[in-house]
């Protein structure tokens, strides 16, 4: 017992210098800008050393945007949450939003810094890939691969993160959580209401029925 309680505090000690380091490199780079903020500041800012700083993260993008430990485990709570005989789409809606939610905080911030520093955009997609993949297998170990298509599979996962993706990018900077969350809602409920059945406008049928 005393073995398996020394590993978790370990564990849990590397966790909490992972969330410090992380949350200090958020609120430095938030408030002087991505150029103007030193990996050996942000060690300073957390009170360790560079080279621990180095031993959880890669580079000073990853100590922003770098998917946090114990994520999957997150997913998984959120995942078993969901009730027996739930439709598909409504659950993998439902573990979307939940976890958009639990990191709407660091999701605001993080905006902020995309807007100022665009450049950045590629280093966000490590832990949106890491979450979708999850979401995959999550659902491919639900369906029935007699009665489904792989197909659909793929393709439901795909549109609910489209859908994700979608609210992320109409989601202005100045804005903060519970706008993200209800561009989402509302993203969800045009795919769910029909999006594709979009009324035509009159301009443009009339400039088709001139040509």
């Amino acid at each position: 017992m005393a073995t398996d309680s020394g590993s978790g505090l370990r564990v849990s000690k590397k966790h909490e210098t992972w969330r410090t380091l992380h949350a200090c490199a958020l609120d430095l780079v938030d408030t002087r800008g991505y150029g103007d903020v030193s990996v050996e500041e942000i060690a300073a800012a957390a009170r360790v050393s560079k080279s621990t700083l180095f031993n959880y993260f890669d580079s000073k993008e990853a100590l922003l945007f770098d998917p946090g430990p114990g994520d999957r485990e997150r997913w998984q709570k959120l995942a078993d949450e969901r009730p027996e005989g739930e439709s598909m789409w409504v659950s993998v809606r439902e573990i979307i939003r939940a976890n958009i939610a639990h990191n709407a905080a660091t999701l605001t911030v993080q905006r902020r810094i995309l807007d100022a520093a665009p450049h950045l955009a590629q280093s966000t997609k490590a832990a949106g890939e890491r979450f979708q993949q999850f979401v995959q297998e999550w659902v491919d170990a639900r369906v029935r691969p007699d009665r489904v298509d792989p197909l659909c599979s793929v393709l439901l996962v795909n549109t609910a993160f489209a859908v994700l993706r979608t609210a992320y990018l109409q989601w202005r900077p100045g804005d903060d959580a519970q706008r993200f969350l209800g561009l989402l809602d509302s993203a969800f409920a045009e795919i769910e209401a029909g999006v594709l059945d979009l009324p035509r406008s009159r301009t443009g049928v009339a400039s088709r029925e001139r040509h």
